[in-house]
């Protein structure tokens, strides 16, 4: 199985919110073992990619996250190595940030909505959710500059007033080098609650253009995820070890990730694109 140039590796489903909109992993999915994740990085590595997201789930409830993000990073015998991207919900203690973020490229972290309450409706489990991830934008704007830092805000019905002023909450100094904003995908928790969530395609866009102008206004670059580009962008690597890529229809399991790449070299799996895997990826997480 041909690898393509970009990955979003989801080792753990497990977190410490319980966010309406997700479309990662089951929680209840048991998480990857370190060296199964070693292993996948490994591999990753020989087959050449370019660029890796650690995601879940919530990657930093993992005891090896330092360690993998290490071996990801570390160049190889040409001196390259990928880019390494963790996304993150905000919530791990400095401590364990302090040792991850040497190793990252970039950071990904989510902010709703200016508003309060709409943001505690969307990020759930954990108070005071925004405060605690302003804090860690800040950490890493004023201490690990060389992290770049993409600010994610998923549209839904909860927060169409103030998802377009989530930058107001962050000061000059600190505002991220992208931010991006999703359309939501009716994905596993996602579309448990597509209901009472989901936007129609011209809802979404009053939204764009909204947070269009407030991204003008900051000087921040502004990127939309909408749902109609996802088919052929994605490949995920799950807990269990099984590939997973966005079809029409959602998402499709196509194996293990050890059993598919056994098999020798092929052509990409489909549904997944190599032009949408890498215009996804850099436009998300531009080079400096």
């Amino acid at each position: 199985m041909q690898i393509p140039a970009f990955v979003d590796m989801r080792p753990i489903g497990r977190c410490n919110l319980s966010c309406p909109f997700c479309f990662g992993p089951r929680h209840e999915i048991p998480s990857m073992s370190r060296g199964n994740a070693l292993k996948v990085a490994a591999a990753l590595k020989d087959g050449g990619v370019r660029g890796v997201v650690i995601s879940g789930g919530e990657p930093t409830l993992l005891s090896y996250l330092d360690e993998l993000a290490a071996v990801l990073r570390e160049p190889d015998a040409d001196g390259g190595s990928p880019k390494v991207v963790l996304s993150t919900n905000g919530l791990a203690p400095l401590r364990t940030m302090e040792r991850v973020l040497p190793s990252l490229s970039w950071i990904a972290l989510p902010l709703e909505s200016a508003d309060a309450d709409e943001h505690r409706a969307l990020r759930t489990g954990v108070a005071p959710h925004r405060e605690r991830m302003l804090a860690l934008l800040g950490e890493v704007r004023r201490h690990h500059r060389h992290v770049q830092v993409k600010l994610g805000t998923v549209v839904t019905r909860l927060n169409v007033a103030g998802a377009p002023g989530v930058l107001d909450l962050i000061e000059d100094s600190c505002l991220p080098d992208v931010w991006k904003v999703y359309q939501m995908s009716e994905t596993n928790y996602g579309a448990d609650n597509r209901d009472r969530l989901s936007l129609g395609d011209a809802e979404f866009e009053d939204v764009v253009h909204r947070c269009e102008d407030a991204a003008r206004e900051r000087g921040v670059p502004l990127r939309v995820y909408r749902n109609r580009t996802r088919t052929g962008s994605y490949f995920f690597i799950d807990p269990d070890c099984e590939v997973v890529v966005i079809d029409e229809g959602g998402e499709r399991r196509m194996g293990n990730f050890f059993d598919r790449i056994a098999e020798g070299p092929d052509e990409l799996p489909a549904p997944v694109e190599g032009s949408r895997n890498i215009e996804n990826f850099t436009g998300t997480y531009p080079d400096a």
